[in-house]
C-alpha cells in the first residue's frame, strides 16, 4: 500500500520541489521486515499510520523492487530536506535595528547612515529618492511593508512568529530588502553582506497568496512577502529564473489587468508583462535590471496630474512625455486608480541615475472592474475631464500632448486583445467604449 503524503506544494518557487513531492506521493514508505514461518521467509512492508504500525505482505518477487523504491524515497527525502533548509534564516531584529541605528545599503555600498533614526551621513546620488527628499528612515521602511489589513498577511506574521505591529519594524525581519530594488538596512556592528539577506527562494508564497498552510522549514526563513505592499492578497514566486508577482482578483479585475497589458503592448506603450495563471494574475518583475522607486519618492502623496508633471519636469522631456503618455492610456482604459505607488521611476542599480519611468502596470481597476455599465460618452467622463483641464491650464503639458503621435486604435487590435485572453466579457460594449474614448482624446490635441 502506498500512502499519499498529507500535504501539497504548489509550485514552491522551485520546480524541483514540486517534482520531488509528486514522486514521493507515489512511492512506498516505511521499511521491510522479514518473518520465518515453518522455514519459509515472508516479507512485509511496515510503516506508521495514525500512531499504529501497519503491515502489508510483499511477495518475494516484489521485494527487490520495493527495496529500490524505499531507497529512492530516502534519497528524495534527503534532497527535499536540503531544499527546505536552504535560504537565509529569519532573524528577529536586535537593539540597533529597533532603534534604527545602522546603514542603508545599496547591495554592499553604504548610501546613508542613521543613529536612532537621525541621519548622520548620506550619499545623495545613490540613496533612495525618498531618503534624499525626507531623511526619514522610518517612513522609508514603512512604505515597503506588507499591508496588515490583508488576512494572509496576518497569517504570515503568525507563522513567522512576528508579534510587532509597527510596519517599519516588520520589514526589518527582512532587513527592509525588496524584490524590486537592491536597498536594505544593515544594523550597526553587523557583518552581514547583501548575499546574506537577498532573496533566492521563498517558502511562504502560497500562504501569502492563498492562506494555505503548506510545509515550512523548522527554522523560519527570510521572505520577500514581508516587503510586498498593496491591499490585494499577493505574493512573489520564483518558478524559474525570474520572480513573478501573483495577485488575487475577481474575474473582472483579472480581465481588465490582462486586457490593458495586451492593449498597451499593441499600442507600443512600455508595460509590464502580465499572464493568467490558474485563477490568478501574475506579472513579471520589471525591476530585475534596475531599481524601481515609486513616484511618491519624489512627489509624496500628491498624485494630481499637475504636481507629478512639475516634479518630472526638471528630469527632462523624456520623462514628461512618458508621463503624459501614461496619463493618456489611463484615460483611454479608464484607470482611475493611478497613484504615486503604482507608477514610478527606474534607476541604475550601480550609479543611481534615473534612466526612465517605470513601465505601465497595475490596471486591475480599469475598464469593467468597477462596473459592467460603461459610460459611452467620454465628454461626461470625470477622469478625461480632469485630464483635459490639466492640459488646458498647463501650457508645457499641452505642448507635449500636441507633439505626441499616438498609435492607431482599431477594431482589429481590440479583437486581438480579446483573443489573447481566456476570459469572456462584453466585446461589443468594450470595443465601442474604447474607440469613443480614443477618438475624443485625439480631439484634445
Amino acid at each position: 500500500m502506498i500512502e499519499k503524503i498529507g500535504y501539497n506544494f504548489y509550485n514552491l518557487n522551485m520546480s524541483r520541489t514540486s517534482e520531488i513531492i509528486q514522486e514521493l506521493n507515489n512511492l512506498p514508505k516505511g521499511y521491510i521486515s522479514e518473518k520465518t514461518i515453518h522455514g519459509k521467509v515472508y516479507y512485509y512492508l511496515q510503516y506508521l499510520e495514525n500512531g499504529k504500525i501497519t503491515s502489508h505482505y510483499i511477495g518475494s518477487d516484489s521485494v527487490d523492487n520495493t527495496r529500490f523504491l524505499l531507497q529512492k524515497r530516502k534519497n528524495l527525502e534527503e534532497e527535499l530536506n536540503l531544499i527546505l533548509n536552504s535560504g537565509n534564516n529569519l532573524h528577529k531584529p536586535g537593539k540597533n535595528s529597533d532603534s534604527f541605528t545602522g546603514s542603508l545599503m545599496m547591495e554592499d555600498t553604504k548610501v546613508a547612515t542613521f543613529e536612532n533614526g537621525n541621519l548622520i551621513y548620506i550619499n545623495e546620488s545613490l540613496c533612495p529618492l525618498y531618503i534624499k527628499r525626507t531623511h526619514n528612515l522610518s517612513g522609508f521602511l514603512k512604505s515597503r511593508a506588507i499591508d496588515q489589513t490583508r488576512t494572509n498577511a496576518r497569517l504570515l506574521k503568525k507563522v513567522l512568529g512576528i508579534k510587532d505591529n509597527e510596519e517599519e519594524k516588520i520589514v526589518l525581519y527582512a532587513y527592509g530588502a525588496s524584490i524590486t530594488d537592491n536597498y536594505w538596512f544593515k544594523p550597526k556592528c553587523s557583518k552581514l553582506k547583501y548575499s546574506d539577506i537577498s532573496f533566492d527562494i521563498d517558502f511562504y508564497s502560497d500562504l501569502a497568496l492563498k492562506g494555505e498552510l503548506i510545509v515550512f522549514p523548522k527554522t523560519p526563513k527570510l521572505t520577500p512577502q514581508l516587503t510586498t505592499p498593496g491591499s490585494y492578497e499577493k505574493c512573489w514566486k520564483k518558478p524559474g529564473d525570474t520572480w513573478w508577482l501573483y495577485k488575487k482578483g475577481n474575474k473582472e479585475e483579472i480581465f481588465s489587468e490582462l486586457f490593458c497589458s495586451k492593449l498597451a503592448k499593441k499600442l507600443k506603450i512600455p508595460t509590464a508583462v502580465y499572464e493568467y495563471d490558474d485563477g490568478f494574475i501574475r506579472s513579471k518583475n520589471f525591476a530585475d535590471k534596475y531599481n524601481f522607486e515609486p513616484m511618491s519618492s519624489l512627489a509624496s502623496d500628491d498624485d494630481s496630474f499637475d504636481h507629478v508633471f512639475s516634479v518630472l519636469l526638471p528630469l527632462g522631456k523624456k520623462f514628461t512625455k512618458r508621463y503624459i503618455t501614461l496619463c493618456w492610456f489611463d484615460c483611454l482604459v479608464n484607470n482611475v486608480d493611478r497613484h504615486n505607488e503604482n507608477c514610478g521611476l527606474m534607476r541604475d542599480k550601480k550609479t543611481g541615475k534615473i534612466v526612465d519611468l517605470a513601465p505601465n502596470f497595475d490596471n486591475n481597476l480599469a475598464l469593467i472592474s468597477r462596473s459592467p455599465v460603461l459610460n459611452l460618452d467620454p465628454r461626461k467622463d470625470g477622469l478625461i475631464s480632469m485630464f483635459a483641464t490639466f492640459l488646458r491650464k498647463n501650457k508645457e503639458a499641452a505642448e507635449i500632448y500636441k507633439e505626441l503621435v499616438f498609435p492607431e486604435l482599431n477594431n482589429k487590435i481590440i479583437e486581438d486583445c480579446f483573443n489573447d485572453i481566456p476570459i469572456d466579457e462584453n466585446k461589443e460594449l468594450i470595443t465601442k467604449f474604447l474607440l469613443n474614448r480614443y477618438n475624443y482624446l485625439l480631439s484634445l490635441q
